[in-house]
């Protein structure tokens, strides 16, 4: 089961993932609840979702493939 803090870590959206070539392996990040409180989901597509978080980010992507792996 997927939870939200999962899915806000691995955002696969270009400035976190820039982010974390930026840290250390070892860099656990601290979200706060408006980082993890998700505001509203959009359909993209009919292959993938886009989270809107409360904080504002809203520029990830998740498709439906990889969220079915479990990659995210």
């Amino acid at each position: 089961m997927l939870q939200l803090a999962n899915l806000r870590k691995s955002c696969p959206c270009a400035n976190c993932l820039a982010d974390k070539l930026n840290k250390p392996a070892t860099y656990i990040p601290l979200l706060s609840s408006a980082q993890l409180t998700l505001r509203d989901i959009k359909m993209v597509g009919n292959y993938a979702i886009q989270l809107v978080w409360q904080d504002g980010h809203e520029t990830g992507i998740y498709t439906f493939d990889k969220l079915k792996e479990g990659k995210y």
